[in-house]
């Protein structure tokens, strides 16, 4: 195994140093109505962060209820891009909460518009809302993220593998690569190797760091 991409990761810092996670940081920002300022500068942070991963795949989030209009929203994100020489197609643009995404012709905008620009998009927690996965696949992504819920513990259990092989299935139908998120044993990680899995992440693997891994060891194979 070898490392195709990084996922950057967006954190706060209390006043004492303390790490805030996400999830406190939007639900702040959303009572305040600035989850687009907020969505927005973890964005380009994201970027900034990226300009030192040369070749491999970048992954960064964003939520599209915070986008109200692609060609104006993210003009700044596609700007510092391409100050910093990045080239787009290392680029994949994560959806998250896609299980509250209502209006689908609304994220199809969006993901035009990235694809448009030669960026890369995939689909984040996909198997919770698991009854919106095929409506959400009408988005063609690139890549599909099956979710923690589903990879940790389904070497033994046979719900998860059911969920795991159907999702596996549809996205490979329509030309994508399945990405088993959460991975954390051995077991898990040979279960959805023999099941088919394209892509995988997790602590398995590595942690979060503040600098990318060059390189991954003692992993199975």
């Amino acid at each position: 195994m070898h490392i195709v991409g990084h996922e950057i990761l967006s954190r706060g810092l209390e006043e004492d140093g303390s790490i805030i996670p996400p999830f406190k940081m939007f639900e702040a920002a959303q009572i305040r109505n600035k989850t687009f300022a907020l969505d927005r500068a973890c964005r380009l942070e994201a970027v900034k962060n990226a300009s030192i991963i040369d070749r491999q795949l970048i992954f960064i989030n964003f939520i599209p209820t915070a986008i109200y209009n692609p060609e104006h929203c993210l003009a700044s994100t596609f700007a510092l891009i391409q100050e910093l020489n990045i080239k787009p197609e290392q680029i994949v643009f994560e959806v998250i909460e896609t299980e509250d995404v209502q209006d689908i012709e609304h994220l199809k905008n969006i993901l035009n518009y990235y694809r448009s620009h030669g960026f890369k998009y995939a689909l984040d927690d996909v198997g919770v809302g698991y009854n919106t996965l095929n409506r959400l696949l009408e988005v063609e992504p690139d890549v599909v993220k099956l979710a923690f819920e589903f990879t940790n513990g389904v070497s033994k259990n046979e719900k998860q593998k059911k969920v795991a092989q159907e999702m596996l299935t549809i996205t490979h139908r329509m030309g994508a690569k399945a990405l088993a998120e959460g991975v954390e044993t051995e077991e898990d990680l040979k279960c959805l190797i023999e099941m088919g899995y394209d892509l995988f992440q997790g602590y398995y693997f590595a942690k979060p760091h503040p600098e990318p891994l060059k390189e991954i060891h003692s992993i199975y194979v």
